[in-house]
């Protein structure tokens, strides 16, 4: 089965993550599968937006973990081709969000336009607790959002964010009834495919006028950290943790 099922009709690129044994982690091979429908669809200029979603009621459970602790140079292209396809794409994304979003899950909604999620959907971004530091651009990306304090907190502390607290902190556009989750972000799209498609990415276009370099700024600095991170005696021992069923142990002095 394909990790990723994509439908066209009506103007509207409907992109929905199908990896649900795997929670619908995204992997590298994913993202490059990503790239090219995203490609695709800046092409044709029948297709006037893009909507994402999650199957099996799971939006995104983050990026895959052994590819996040032992990263080769392949696979960080790959997640990189997918961040920066997504900075460049001009066409308005749209997010239906049930279930969880985690890490980089969360991160792909800063990179969409207008977010729609379910009342029961939480929110989470796990990096500290893993040993490891914020990636993606987030730690631009929900600091322009929901303000330092606010974004640092979440950052800080690991917490899940419920669908409430997403909507405050500028994650998500709206909240609607779980069961009605895509249908109201389908709708959405469909007015937008109706809209006089030039003026649609021109308007697009001056409101993310100053994301992109900030953005790849934050991005490059993340990356940098996130390698000596991932070197560190606490990512590893949060990592043993994990396969071993257990919460981690972060007492002693870390070096």
């Amino acid at each position: 089965m394909s990790e990723l099922t994509v439908k066209v009709e009506n103007g509207i690129c409907h992109i929905a993550i199908s990896r649900p044994e795997k929670r619908n982690t995204i992997d590298s091979a994913t993202c490059l599968t990503w790239v090219k429908i995203l490609a695709q669809a800046q092409k044709d200029e029948e297709i006037r937006c893009v909507v994402l979603s999650g199957e099996e009621g799971i939006f995104c459970a983050g990026a895959d973990l052994g590819e996040t602790l032992h990263p080769t140079a392949q696979s960080e292209e790959a997640y990189q081709a997918l961040i920066e396809s997504m900075i460049a794409f001009d066409k308005p994304i749209l997010a239906a969000v049930q279930g969880p979003a985690v890490g980089l899950g969360v991160a792909i909604l800063g990179f969409s336009d207008l977010v729609y999620c379910g009342e029961k959907t939480l929110f989470s971004l796990p990096f500290t607790a893993l040993g490891l530091s914020p990636a993606y651009g987030l730690s631009f990306s929900l600091g322009e959002k929901a303000g330092y304090r606010k974004a640092l907190e979440k950052l800080l502390l690991s917490e899940p964010i419920s669908a409430i607290e997403a909507l405050h902190m500028g994650i998500v556009t709206d909240i609607v009834k779980d069961e009605d989750v895509l249908k109201e972000t389908l709708a959405r799209a469909a007015r937008l495919s109706l809209l006089p498609p030039e003026s649609v990415r021109a308007t697009k276009a001056l409101m993310r006028r100053e994301h992109a370099g900030a953005i790849r700024e934050a991005i490059r600095a993340e990356q940098q950290t996130l390698q000596q991170r991932l070197q560190s005696k606490e990512a590893a021992e949060a990592y043993r943790a994990f396969k071993e069923g257990r919460k981690p142990d972060f007492r002693t002095k870390a070096q």
